[in-house]
């Protein structure tokens, strides 16, 4: 495709999904600054109330309910990721406007047999008392399983959006979830203050999430307009088999490996501890998930537009500058928290949470790690390398996980630190797969596309 045409083209999408026609014309650093910073915006604003009101909970809430939130958010936080079997993902990296529509309505279909069968596993975990999921009542097992939808829901209507570039109806998408999930646990505690209320601000925050989606971006109609027979959406299915088969299985991985120390802290240590790991690693990773959030989404946007137009080179130097701006990012915000926690703790959460500055300064170089690592990994689906991040997210769950069973019959602090040091370990080999499948695999892409022409 020639430049002139390839401006044509630009103007028309993005006159088609509402991004301004200059767009394409401003530097790839800049707009994935801007769009960074407009996501990142939303984020803050919407985590900001729930970092508020964490010394309320902390008070308003006992350990136990909050080991029991843990356990439900925890497997919430593993099945969400594969609701939609990752066809959302391939809508993001697709280059075809038809193939990006059918992975979408792909990704919704499938949320609700994938949550009816994340349903089942929870009941067989607590009728078999595995991971100490038997203290679930059921109806937080129905809660968990509402809240495993809205994100399904949530996870492909925000594809949708970026795939269109309309990253302002995201952040404020973010913001508004997190703004209700803070405030639903502190209003209506004296009501009962129980996990049951915590996982109930879970699901609702989703839900007010999913409904600004749909009102703002207003999917339904452009499905309504859209006609997609079976066979195309079975062609989709075979194309990008690698999604559901290989990236699925990596995003229940990739999931575990962040969520699996809350049910076995449960098992070692009993439920108020885990409650008060499940709280510490929530704030902890507060950041993670704003970069993952924010820059993941749009990096993974601006990645594939960048590998369609340029050569390797421009691709992996535009992801070593990423990393690099992470990692200062990582720096400067951890460091000092890791420094200043373990003496102001009890001040800020309770006399009973005085370990957990402990905790937070063992964990922040995890942190640390994932800031880089994270938003960055999709720079392997560019490449066509999903396999390599299978075993990518392998390494990461692996290591860390049995090194915190090795470690269970010493101390929970020292359990915790020894589980950082490997994740730090894991992640910094999941960096060198990035990067080196990312050259590997775009170099064998121009080199077809070279032969073809």
């Amino acid at each position: 495709m020639t430049d002139g045409a390839w401006r044509c083209r630009s103007i028309t999408e993005s006159s088609e999904t509402g991004v301004s026609a200059s767009t394409p014309l401003r530097t790839p650093a800049r707009r994935l600054l801007g769009d960074v910073l407009m996501v990142a915006r939303g984020t803050v604003v919407g985590q900001a109330p729930f970092v508020l009101v964490m010394p309320l909970i902390t008070r308003l809430y006992p350990p136990a309910e909050l080991g029991i939130y843990g356990l439900a958010l925890a497997f919430a936080a593993i099945a969400a990721p594969v609701v939609g079997l990752r066809f959302e993902l391939a809508a993001i990296s697709a280059r075809d406007s038809d193939d990006s529509r059918a992975l979408l309505v792909l990704s919704a279909l499938a949320i609700l047999p994938v949550t009816c069968l994340c349903s089942a596993v929870l009941c067989l975990l607590k009728v078999l008392g595995i991971g100490s999921y038997e203290a679930l009542p059921w109806w937080i097992v129905l809660g968990t399983a509402s809240v495993i939808a809205a994100s399904g829901a949530y996870a492909t209507l925000r594809c949708w959006l970026v795939h269109r570039y309309r990253f302002k109806l995201v952040a404020l998408s973010l913001t508004v979830q997190g703004c209700v999930r803070a405030c639903i646990p502190v209003v209506l505690a004296p009501l009962g203050a129980g996990a049951p209320l915590l996982l109930g601000g879970e699901l609702v925050s989703r839900l007010s999430a999913v409904g600004l989606m749909v009102w703002g971006g207003d999917p339904l109609s452009a499905l309504r307009a859209l006609h997609i027979p079976a066979r195309a959406l079975r062609e989709r299915i075979v194309r990008y088999w690698k999604y559901p088969v290989l990236l699925g299985p990596s995003a229940l991985i990739d999931a575990a490996a962040a969520a699996l120390p809350v049910p076995i802290l449960a098992s070692c240590y009993g439920l108020a501890a885990a409650g008060k790991f499940a709280l510490v690693q929530r704030l902890v990773l507060l950041p993670v998930a704003l970069i993952v959030g924010s820059v993941g989404d749009v990096f993974h946007a601006h990645a594939a537009d960048i590998a369609g137009r340029k050569p390797v080179a421009a691709t992996t130097e535009f992801l070593a500058s990423t990393a690099l701006r992470l990692l200062l990012f990582g720096l400067a915000l951890y460091v000092p928290v890791a420094l200043i926690a373990p003496f102001t703790a009890g001040w800020v959460f309770g006399p009973h949470w005085a370990d957990a500055g402990t905790m937070i300064a063992v964990l922040a170089p995890m942190c640390i790690a994932q800031t880089v690592v994270r938003p960055i990994s999709r720079g392997l689906l560019l490449g066509g390398r999903e396999e390599y991040k299978l075993l990518a997210d392998l390494v990461c769950l692996v290591l860390p996980i049995s090194t915190l069973l090795l470690a269970r019959r010493h101390s929970m602090i020292v359990a915790i630190t020894c589980f950082s040091a490997t994740s730090v370990v894991a992640f910094v080999i999941y960096y060198a797969v990035v990067v080196r499948s990312l050259r590997a695999g775009l170099a064998r892409t121009d080199d077809r596309t070279d032969g073809v022409g």
